[in-house]
């Protein structure tokens, strides 16, 4: 097997492994925020119940906000949002070297180094990550780090024209359309909390003829709306939004810069590539960074 085929293996298995990672932080925070809401819905219905009801609406309650207590604590702590991005750095790393290697450019460029130099590089990649390979999944898709050869254009147009096009814009789209649905909802609970609250003050807790105590169910209401705040603050997605945006853009700038790729030296070439590597692995180190820290 050739260096940059093992490196494409080597990428495939930590993007498949950082894609179970992430799949299991998505679900556990899903749960958390909807656990959250219902257990504090049912909370408020039991205090307007008289027994044996309310004991059963209460323990319900209770049940759905240990199980949020508990996917925090295990699901949500203890190192699962680092790993996910740990795996996914390496996955990204192995990629950048596996491009410059298919794309000759330093340090690849001396065809009787460059096996060596992508073995030493992968296995010190691979060496910050040991401790996951319990967690490591088999992919049977091959990953999407080259396994061949690439000319210049193919370079532009599966790496740099792609991670524009079909990465960075539509998950910069993607996570604005969360971040604004999110918003519109925390909008509306705050509102109709205020204006619950307004009413009530006037009517009473008996509200058109309903028997309900409606400040408690303002307090709730108000409750629901930080857990969307939270949720929102958890998906980062205006971090996500900005960094998707400005990568996208600064790879264009690169492109719009160099003009046409055939007619650069080999210096001017490999400075092109790595450029836009580091643009991308700039990217990444930010999307980590925030993702891990506390």
């Amino acid at each position: 097997m050739t260096p940059l085929a093992a490196t494409a293996d080597r990428q495939s298995l930590w993007s498949a492994t950082a894609g179970v990672l992430k799949r299991r932080v998505e679900i556990a925070r899903w749960v958390a925020f909807t656990f959250s809401i219902l257990g504090a819905l049912l909370a408020a219905i039991a205090s307007q119940l008289n027994d044996p009801a309310r004991m059963y609406f209460a323990i319900a309650g209770a049940a759905l906000l240990a199980v949020v207590s508990f996917v925090k604590s295990r699901l949500l702590g203890g190192g699962q949002i680092t790993n996910w991005a740990r795996a996914r750095t390496a996955s990204e790393a192995l990629k950048r070297e596996g491009y410059k290697y298919a794309a000759s450019v330093t340090p690849y460029d001396d065809p009787l180094k460059r096996d060596a130099a992508l073995n030493s590089e992968r296995e010190r990649i691979e060496r910050d990550v040991d401790d996951l390979l319990a967690s490591a999944v088999w992919s049977a898709k091959g990953g999407s780090a080259p396994r061949a050869m690439l000319s210049r254009d193919e370079y532009v147009a599966g790496r740099v024209r792609e991670q524009i096009d079909r990465f960075y814009l539509p998950r910069a789209n993607a996570n604005k359309k969360i971040g604004v649905s999110l918003r519109w909802v925390e909008f509306s609970l705050a509102l109709a909390a205020t204006i619950i609250t307004a009413t009530v003050g006037v009517a009473g807790k008996q509200l058109f003829g309903i028997k309900f105590d409606f400040v408690a169910f303002t307090a709730v209401l108000t409750t629901i709306a930080g857990s969307v705040l939270a949720h929102l603050e958890a998906t980062r997605c205006d971090f996500l939004l900005m960094m998707y945006r400005a990568t996208a853009r600064r790879l264009s700038a690169q492109l719009s810069d160099i003009g046409d790729v055939n007619a650069l030296s080999p210096e001017k070439w490999s400075d092109f590539v790595n450029r836009c590597e580091t643009t991308i692995s700039d990217e990444n180190t930010s999307w980590a960074a925030k993702w891990t820290k506390a």
